[in-house]
């Protein structure tokens, strides 16, 4: 079949980096890219999933059959934490075709990133990143959902997102209310239950 223009990932198109600490900074990976087509391409375009992350190629210029170009990737890790997945996006082309690649792993934070993550202390092992949640307007019979990040403070300060579903029935008063609603974790092979408020307008 005739291939006019198409660029392949030579090797894997997401990358791992393991585990690395939020204070050794960027980490970058190069992308090779082969035109597997039959006529020269040029590379017009990058852009990524998130403002942590770079994309770096030469522009404009043209890639001549079985000849490579690179791709380079940069992650700035600064304020993350936990698990991350950025991707990078090359456009190419006169008929401007795309193609991936990822960078994925698991970044340890610092102490300053944890605290300003995770703000609300319930314990010296617990922490969430809030306690109060708006759930904006809401009808009878309607049903939302949020997500309660805890902070485990043991020696790999452990994240666990745990969902909060919300119900409006038909005894649920009209106008603003402030829902007291309980959630639970484990602490140390104990059940911890933690008060969290929602916010919500019952029209």
């Amino acid at each position: 079949m005739f291939v006019a223009d198409s660029l392949i990932v030579l090797g894997l198109a997401t990358i791992s980096l393991g585990t690395i600490q939020e204070a050794d900074g960027i980490k970058e990976h190069d992308f090779w890219l082969r035109n597997a087509g039959q006529e020269a391409v040029t590379l017009q375009q990058g852009y990524t999933s998130c403002g942590c992350t770079t994309i770096q190629f030469a522009k404009e210029e043209s890639v001549a059959p079985d000849d490579s170009t690179c791709v380079t990737l940069r992650f700035n890790p600064q304020g993350k934490g936990g698990e991350f997945e950025e991707t990078g996006t090359v456009v190419y082309g006169p008929n401007r075709k795309r193609i991936q690649l990822s960078l994925t792993g698991y970044c340890i934070t610092s102490e300053e990133t944890l605290m300003r993550q995770f703000p609300i202390r319930i314990s010296d092992d617990i922490r969430l990143s809030a306690n109060r949640f708006d759930l904006g307007i809401m009808h009878v019979g309607e049903t939302k959902q949020r997500g309660v990040i805890v902070l485990h403070r043991d020696e790999d300060n452990r994240q666990e997102r745990i969902p909060v579903t919300f119900t409006v029935d038909a005894n649920t008063p009209k106008g603003l209310q402030h829902i007291v609603h309980p959630v639970k974790t484990m602490v140390n092979d104990n059940e911890l239950t933690i008060v969290i408020t929602l916010d919500v307008m019952i029209k």
